[in-house]
């Protein structure tokens, strides 16, 4: 079996093996990273925000009239209602709790692990039990999902200026939708742009994570995981089933970590140093709560279409 074929069988492959990559890399031989440029530059945390910044702008691209009334049907409260959990879970963390966390779980973690959105593990569990609605909501849940929202409330929080931040934010992402609205041509030359950073991606943010860290600090990164989970996915299932009357797969698919999330932590530091000695082990717990989420949270879905059927069935007999 080819290498490619093989690794697309692991879920969002694509991103986690080069992820597990450049955590060998920074584990075994950092010395490697830091060769020069244009390697360090391209391929380590140093390139981060370059290739967040062109992720934006390929998803613009991708995103006509069309597309976007689709996603306000459906997939624009959500992403408002999780941006708002978001916003309320996160400005608690900055103003009542101490950066060092509370169990051994420094704030950074906790703001990391909550203000996250997977979206290619999104993408991949709408295919299967979501709607044509659900898929057209992928570019909607890749923005919310990049660490742009969470360094928004880290620039108000250290007095930074929030306006800049946001226009650096959105500017990408607004010159990509121009370049389509220009002609519809450059939607087709840049439709696999977000599919080739993927990888690239994957490797620098691996770059932040050490494995020993990560390893020892397994139980933290478990409840990490298990809080953030319920935190998330328990209002954000209940939203879209009370209120948006939807059968619920978006919202759960919606709550997994993204690989993006894992530079949230370093871009956070450089906002405020005074979250600097918590970004080894923020990165770790957020990269081992990161594994977890994404093989529990294609199964959490399954498990409620299952248990959805069944209530169904039971309805009709009664």
């Amino acid at each position: 079996m080819k290498a490619a074929a093989l690794i697309r069988r692991i879920p969002v492959g694509m991103m986690l093996v080069p992820v597990f990559l450049g955590a060998l890399c920074n584990t075994f031989c950092p010395g490697l990273l830091a060769i020069g440029d244009p390697f360090t530059v391209t391929f380590t945390k140093s390139g981060l925000m370059t290739i967040i910044g062109l992720m934006l702008f390929f998803t613009g691209t991708q995103m006509d009239f069309i597309t976007i009334r689709k996603v306000a049907k459906r997939g624009l409260p959500l992403a408002l209602f999780k941006l708002l959990l978001y916003f309320i879970f996160g400005t608690f963390m900055l103003r009542y709790m101490p950066a060092e966390g509370i169990f051994q779980i420094s704030s950074l973690a906790w703001i990391t692990a909550y203000m996250s959105c997977n979206s290619a593990l999104y993408l991949s569990i709408v295919n299967e039990l979501g709607d044509s609605i659900d898929q057209a909501n992928f570019g909607l849940m890749t923005l919310i999902g990049l660490p742009n929202i969470a360094l928004l409330l880290f620039s108000f929080s250290s007095q930074g200026n929030l306006i800049n931040s946001l226009l650096a934010m959105l500017l990408p992402l607004l010159l990509g939708i121009g370049c389509n609205l220009l002609d519809s041509e450059f939607k087709e030359m840049f439709k696999d742009g977000t599919q080739c950073l993927i990888p690239l991606a994957g490797f620098a943010f691996g770059t932040n994570i050490s494995l020993i860290t990560m390893f020892e600090c397994g139980f933290q990164g478990l409840l990490l995981c298990g809080c953030t989970l319920l935190l998330s996915l328990i209002p954000a299932l209940l939203f879209d089933c009370l209120i948006l009357k939807q059968p619920g797969h978006a919202a759960i698919a919606s709550c997994g970590l993204s690989g993006v999330s894992l530079s949230l932590p370093y871009l956070a530091a450089q906002i405020n140093p005074a979250f600097e000695p918590y970004v080894g082990s923020a990165t770790a717990q957020c990269a081992l709560a990161l594994v977890i989420t994404t093989f529990a949270l294609p199964y959490l879905t399954r498990l409620w279409a299952h248990y959805r059927e069944k209530a169904k069935v039971k309805a009709v007999i009664h």
